[in-house]
């Protein structure tokens, strides 16, 4: 059984932090400043909010994770409000392709359609008010409202100067807010982190509200706290935020909540609207689903006979009576098969990229792997779905990859490392009362990173497994650069206010399209060309792909520093880590070897060495023996 508890985690503050703020005057509702009105008639605040069955429990905007396959499977366990991943609002408004793969819009396509995928609110990253108007006003008709993303920590977030690094830009985020909720013909919401100190982060929200955002979500950690720093949520925070700003407009409540038990608690100590989760929801998609279960049902019933059927027959893997209204934790293969089912059966061949199904996997089984269960199954996972193969192909390999992790579990059971009658749906109370309130390892549960990890070697494991899958996902976005497309496209004397030449070269796609990235960039046909085109530059902080973000980053003297880009730094770091390690193995390899051979050759010395002591040993005894018969033999003459 896993080591995993069923208990409360803690992984949120109930009291604010020492901040040393004395006196200072928090800003009160009546103090708020009044949105700009807008002519357009369209939904806002409390009546968007009704309008989309007044949802409390939301699938946070998760990049290459919150896609259209984890939605619906998401609202089987009650969800009732989706975010779809987060989209790059200049590449959305400007690069087909991008567009397509992060958003199907083509004709009968069920992305943004009910009874599929409805209420959804798509979110974007930005920085300029008319791309990312014009990136919204392509999913009208698809979604309830657009969000502005205000939130991602991330390094590349900070180069792109998006997400929680515009915090400091309070004109920017007005002037964005505001221009879509005056020329949008569907609402606009936001996303946002807290500050430190709890009147800046009211005045923060405030500011929010008044630019125009008709839902307010905030996330309870500061833009520091991420990875091993993650820390504890402020629910505290999140009380006052919404006690301030929720009678204008509704608040969702973001962090703090690693699994089920959590979920009621934070509604009812923070009074937000609703909850979003993100990592609670990743590692258990039956997060809600004690909550909310009903919805979930109706949900079901109301799909396609072909996907209703698929899910239904995974049942039958599951063995015994179990309660799915009250069901808070599932098996991992169950679930898994239950989500491979929806990618399989979404119509009008609308695919999901590959590197969302191994990261969702990775996710599920977690536990598993954390307990030294089947660790041979992390590997042949890593390998599944390779370069090569057909679409269906490699979902299938998953699916079979699934089927094979069935069969070792169902062999756990039978020789009793598993508890008898557990490989089916459980809720809290049998998970208290059947197992000391500890959670089946075969079972997706909650996940906790609040601070350093016990785990830290499965930690890593599952650190190695994301950049693997976000890796994939960029490669298979490239192009490949074969001799004739990684040809220069510029005069090898082309400088930038007298910087050093490029000395990387560019790929064919490189003088195609401008970027807001690089604004101030010279476009002179002698000068250096507008920013790489094609959909590998989506992570780059350039808008580049490989080849071109290379090439940029090649510049010298004072210009070097606007091209530096976090993403393809660190996979360049990586590859290099990578290989000074092989070398320093094959160094490590090449020592031992000679090591061995004198170990060798001292042996081999020893030995001869002791057959010349034993030959001469024998050659002694036979002289002794020789010298006693010669004497004998006189004796007897003598005589």
């Amino acid at each position: 059984m896993s080591s995993t508890p069923a208990a409360s985690f803690g992984a949120h503050s109930h009291e604010l932090s020492k901040e040393g703020e004395g006196d200072v005057k928090l800003i009160t509702t009546d103090e708020m400043e009044v949105p700009p009105k807008t002519e357009i008639d369209k939904l806002g605040g409390y009546d968007l909010w009704k309008d989309m069955g007044e949802p409390k429990y939301v699938v946070a905007p998760m990049v290459d994770q919150s896609e259209l396959a984890w939605r619906i499977l998401s609202r089987l366990y009650g969800a009732n409000l989706c975010y779809t991943p987060m989209f790059h609002a200049a590449l959305f408004s400007s690069q087909p392709k991008y567009q397509h793969e992060m958003f199907d819009l083509s004709p009968g396509s069920i992305e943004g359609v009910a009874p599929y995928d409805r209420p959804l609110i798509v979110q974007f990253c930005a920085n300029d008010k008319d791309q990312w108007l014009e990136s919204a006003q392509k999913v009208v008709g698809k979604c309830d409202a657009v969000d502005l993303n205000l939130g991602c920590p991330q390094g590349i977030a900070r180069r792109g100067k998006y997400g929680a690094f515009l915090m400091e830009e309070w004109d920017l985020i007005r002037s964005m807010i505001s221009h879509l909720h005056q020329n949008l013909s569907i609402p606009v919401t936001a996303k946002i982190r807290c500050f430190p100190t709890l009147s800046k982060t009211l005045s923060y929200a405030s500011h929010v509200f008044a630019s125009g955002a008709q839902i307010l979500t905030l996330h309870g950690r500061t833009r520091e706290m991420k990875g091993q720093l993650t820390g504890l949520a402020s629910w505290e925070k999140i009380k006052q935020v919404v006690q301030l700003v929720q009678p204008k407009i509704p608040v969702l409540a973001n962090g703090g909540v690693p699994g089920s038990k959590e979920v009621e608690s934070c509604l009812e100590e923070t009074g937000a609207n609703g909850l979003m989760s993100a990592e609670g929801n990743l590692y258990n998609p039956m997060l809600f689903n004690p909550s909310n279960s009903q919805q979930g049902r109706q949900y079901l019933s109301n799909l396609s006979p072909e996907m209703r059927q698929a899910i239904e027959e995974c049942d039958s893997q599951l063995e015994g009576e179990w309660d799915m209204s009250q069901a808070a934790y599932a098996p991992a293969p169950y679930l898994a098969a239950q989500y491979l089912a929806i990618v399989l059966t979404i119509p009008n061949g609308t695919q999901t990229a590959t590197s969302a199904i191994k990261a969702h996997l990775y996710k599920m089984f977690r536990p598993i792997w954390a307990e030294g269960r089947h660790t041979d199954m992390r590997e042949k996972l890593g390998k599944a779905g390779q370069k090569g193969l057909e679409y269906k192909e490699k979902v299938g390999e998953y699916v079979k990859w699934v089927e094979e992790f069935t069969s070792l579990l169902k062999s756990d059971l039978e020789t009793s490392l598993l508890p008898s009658g557990s490989y089916r749906p459980l809720t809290q109370q049998e998970v208290d009362s059947l197992y000391s309130g500890v959670v089946p390892y075969s079972h997706c549960q909650p996940y906790l990173r609040a601070t350093k990890p016990e785990n830290e070697k499965e930690e890593t494991e599952l650190k190695k497994v994301d950049l693997e899958a976000k890796r994939k996902r960029a490669e298979q976005e490239e192009p490949v650069l074969d001799s004739k497309r990684s040809k220069t496209t510029l005069d090898s004397e082309a400088t930038v206010n007298g910087s050093a030449n490029i000395s990387n070269p560019l790929c064919s796609n490189h003088t195609t399209l401008s970027s807001p990235a690089l604004p101030k960039l010279p476009t002179a046909s002698t000068d250096l060309p507008k920013p790489c085109s094609n959909s590998g530059s989506t992570k780059c902080s350039n808008l580049a792909c490989k080849a071109c973000c290379a090439a940029l980053r090649s510049l010298a003297g004072d210009e070097e520093s606007k091209f530096k880009c976090e993403f393809h730094e660190d996979k360049e770091m990586k590859a290099k880590i990578r290989s000074d390690e092989m070398k320093a193995s094959k160094q490590k390899k090449k020592e031992q070897g000679k090591i061995k051979a004198r170990e060798n050759q001292l042996r081999d010395r020893e030995l001869a060495e002791k057959k010349r002591k034993e030959r001469e040993e024998k050659r002694k005894l036979e002289q002794e023996a020789k010298g006693e018969a010669e004497g004998s033999t006189r004796e007897e003459e003598v005589a």
